[in-house]
């Protein structure tokens, strides 16, 4: 597994977006803009468990996330690997997200699991 350097890491605790590719049952892609956070050590982003994100994930942890410097999205980074889910603060875990970015509490759908990315590959494009 890879890690993340303090500038990825920085980036992600950042007002970052990030864009996450999970694959279909058909083998397709499939793509979704998200808010982004780190534990430290991995990328992590919140989703519902009825969305095709969660879905595909509970079938095909496979997975790739690139995280976009909101200054400069031509600095960016990417992690390939393998996600693993966790419901447990995940309702939380998303109003902090929403706090972050948008600095209320979040007022969509809950049925909330979180994703955290265990890296096996990381590219690095800017991001020192």
């Amino acid at each position: 597994m890879q890690k993340l350097t303090e500038a990825q890491v920085a980036l992600c605790r950042a007002k970052s977006f990030a864009t996450v590719a999970t694959l279909g049952e058909d083998g397709s892609p499939q793509t979704s803009i998200v808010w982004v956070d780190t534990d430290g050590e991995h990328v992590v982003f919140n989703t519902t468990n009825g969305r095709a994100k969660g879905k595909n994930l509970r079938r095909d942890p496979r997975i790739s996330v690139t995280v976009f410097d909101a200054a400069d999205p031509y600095d960016y980074f990417e992690v390939e690997g393998v996600a693993v889910l966790d419901l447990e603060g995940a309702d939380d875990h998303i109003d902090e997200l929403s706090r972050k970015y948008s600095g209320e509490d979040f007022k969509g759908p809950r049925d909330r699991v979180i994703v955290r990315v265990q890296a096996e590959r990381i590219f690095d494009y800017g991001i020192s």
